[in-house]
């Protein structure tokens, strides 16, 4: 663990940290993004990510450093995109994983992953999947750096405005 940082447990409690840093995430899209691109603006993000932090197969991390929000990382069982969303068996979908620019290049995000990854492999999963904007070269430099791959098929996800790009990891 990088130095300074104490991790625990995420709950229901922290949906609105994370929606926080969801939110910073998204406003550093400006970085790359088309230069009309604005975040998207829609309902109350942390309702979404506490019913999806009450799923029973969801775990995750909180990172605070001295008493502030650093990051969070969080998995879930995956399932298909369209309705019905059926789960695909053997495979963790790999939530959210942010860190907010402050602690960008501490190596806490490598850390987040790296525990998110061996927590997934000590379930049974077989491998682990994750959506990021396809434009996002920092993102995905980060992701292929920490073992993941991708085919690189653009996929659309209209609530960003952006398109998005799946990558796997084998965890057996």
């Amino acid at each position: 663990m990088p130095i300074g940082f104490e991790l625990r447990p995420l709950t229901t409690d922290d949906a609105e940290a994370m929606a926080e840093s969801f939110r910073q995430g998204l406003e550093s899209f400006r970085d790359w993004a088309p230069p009309d691109w604005r975040p998207p603006e829609g309902p109350p993000e942390a309702e979404r990510i506490r019913e999806g932090l009450a799923l029973p197969s969801t775990w995750g991390l909180l990172a605070t450093d001295a008493d502030r929000v650093a990051g969070h990382v969080a998995f879930t069982q995956a399932r298909e995109r369209q309705e019905p969303r059926t789960e695909i068996a053997g495979l963790a979908h790999l939530w959210q994983l942010f860190v907010r620019r402050r602690w960008w290049g501490t190596g806490l995000a490598a850390e987040l992953n790296r525990l998110a990854v061996a927590e997934a492999a000590g379930r049974g999963y077989e491998a682990m999947r994750l959506l990021t904007p396809l434009g996002n070269a920092r993102a995905r430099a980060f992701y292929e750096r920490e073992g993941w791959s991708t085919d690189g098929v653009a996929v659309s996800e209209p609530s960003l405005g952006v398109d998005l790009v799946e990558y796997r990891r084998r965890l057996r």
